[in-house]
C-alpha cells in the first residue's frame, strides 16, 4: 500500500511538471480549484523555506525518513492489524516517502492542488500532503473508536 501511495503521488508530480509550465495554472472551477506548478522548498505553507538550503534538506529529509522507518516499523511489527490502523500508517508512509523522494532528488516538492475563493488561496499541495492527512485522520479516528 505504501508504494501505491507513492506511485500515485509520484506519477501526479510528474504529469504536473511535464506539462504545466513552473509558475503557471490551468482552471478546472472558476472561483474554486486550478491545477498549478510551484515548487515548495519547505514544508505546510512554505514554512522552514528560508533556511540555508544544506539545512533545511538535512532537516526536513531527516525528519521523512525517521517518520518513514517508524511507520514501517510500525506496519511491519506493530500487534495491532486493524485494516484502518494499517491503512492510515500506508498513507502516511506514501506521502511520507513522496516528499522525500522530491526533496532528496529535487530539493523541493511539486505542489499542484490550489484551492481557492475569490482571491483567498489555501496553501498549494500535492497527493503526499493530501495522504499524509488523510492517513492521521484515519489514525486519529480509529484511535477514538478504540476508547
Amino acid at each position: 500500500m505504501i508504494l501505491l501511495f507513492f506511485i500515485a503521488d509520484y506519477i501526479s508530480k510528474l504529469y504536473i511538471s511535464d506539462n504545466i509550465p513552473y509558475g503557471s495554472y490551468v482552471k478546472v472551477i472558476g472561483g474554486f480549484f486550478n491545477i498549478v506548478n510551484i515548487h515548495n522548498k519547505g514544508v505546510a505553507f512554505g514554512f522552514l523555506s528560508n533556511l540555508p538550503e544544506f539545512y533545511r534538506l538535512v532537516f526536513l529529509c531527516g525528519i521523512s525518513l525517521v517518520v518513514f522507518l517508524i511507520i514501517l516499523y510500525l506496519i511491519l511489527f506493530s500487534k495491532d492489524r486493524n485494516v484502518f490502523y494499517i491503512a492510515g500508517l500506508a498513507l502516511l508512509g506514501g506521502g511520507a516517502l513522496g516528499n522525500l523522494y522530491e526533496r532528496l532528488f529535487k530539493g523541493y516538492v511539486v505542489d499542484f492542488l490550489d484551492f481557492y475563493i475569490k482571491q483567498y488561496h489555501y496553501p498549494a499541495f500535492n497527493l503526499a500532503d493530501s495522504f499524509i492527512t488523510i492517513g492521521i485522520f484515519v489514525l486519529v479516528l480509529y484511535k477514538l473508536k478504540a476508547k
